[in-house]
């Protein structure tokens, strides 16, 4: 059977049309961590001396970014509904927050979140770091990870030294807080955040007025954001609008929504016209009653105390 040239032709020019529409509107595949982590990195030391670790008095803003009050950008436990946002936005106190990845012995990630708090200090929780009561041998900080995604891909820095405020957090919950010395002065570029002790009472009069930014495992699910690809635990989900409830047992109570992977997250709100760190989120669980579901949360005068007390 013979088949007439130009209806090879149409074939070929339709073949190639339609190859060049899907070459230019299929969404590009989000970066994969492991692309982005350095092959080699340093075991990370843990440090006794908390000398070095400093929250700037005023936090830093860099002159490139500008502030936003918004999560998405200008374009745990749940606590009833979840009223988590996706946190798409790379502008300041957003640009803040990023994803820690610990590599182990066996080579499994596990993730948790850390807030730059320095130009290489980050903020998270003891019990993120250790497996088996040991450090894990490899950490990394992502610092406004967005859909799998950095602002540049080399931004990745490598953790080299831990302080913790406990070994045993699973003990010792109120002092579940660590500071992390990066390899890289990110809190040059993405800026850092000022922490601040505010009295329970006062964090009770900024009622809807917190919120928590952190890279929980369940979040966000791709059939519900089409547009996040890379699927749940590379973007943050951030409560907007949540409150301190009270205290329990040396720890703030908070009802930020949050789940596993968003341990280390801070509790974030506007003091003095300055966005601060008021609380550091560190486990979900039922009340003491054993009724509903409670968020707690390390104090920052928890941590100003071990800090005080070296000092």
């Amino acid at each position: 059977m013979k088949i007439k040239k130009w209806k090879v032709w149409l074939g070929f020019l339709l073949g190639m049309a339609i190859a060049w529409l899907c070459t230019t509107y299929a969404p590009l595949a989000a970066q994969t961590l492991s692309g982005l982590l350095p092959k080699e990195a340093i075991a990370p030391t843990q440090s006794t001396s908390l000398k070095a670790i400093a929250s700037d008095p005023d936090g830093f803003v860099p002159p490139k970014l500008s502030e936003s009050t918004s999560p998405i950008g200008r374009d745990r436990a749940i606590i009833g509904k979840d009223q988590r946002l996706p946190m798409l936005s790379r502008e300041y106190p957003w640009s803040t927050v990023g994803k820690i990845i610990m590599i182990g012995k066996d080579d499994r990630e596990y993730s948790c979140t850390g807030t730059l708090i320095s130009k290489a200090l980050v903020l998270t929780n003891a019990h993120c770091l250790y497996e088996k009561d040991k450090l894990f041998p490899k950490m990394f900080f992502l610092p406004n990870l967005i859909n799998g995604r950095l602002r540049t891909r080399n931004d990745v820095a490598i953790v080299k030294n831990v302080w913790s405020g406990t070994h045993k957090p699973d003990n010792e919950p109120e002092s579940d807080w660590a500071v992390l010395q990066l390899n890289k002065p990110l809190g040059e570029k993405y800026g850092f955040l000022k922490w601040r002790s505010v009295p329970l009472s006062v964090l009770q009069q900024y009622k809807n007025r917190i919120s928590v930014a952190g890279y929980s495992g369940d979040y966000p699910d791709p059939k519900v954001y089409h547009d996040l690809s890379a699927g749940k635990g590379y973007t943050a989900g951030v409560h907007m609008e949540c409150s301190v409830l009270g205290e329990s047992e040396g720890m703030l109570v908070h009802d930020c929504d949050t789940n596993p992977g968003a341990s280390g997250s801070a509790l974030i709100t506007k003091i003095d016209g300055a966005y601060q760190i008021v609380g550091l989120h560190a486990r979900g669980g039922k009340d003491r009653r054993g009724r509903g579901v409670a968020n707690y949360a390390v104090r920052i005068s928890q941590i100003e105390a071990a800090l005080n007390k070296e000092n």
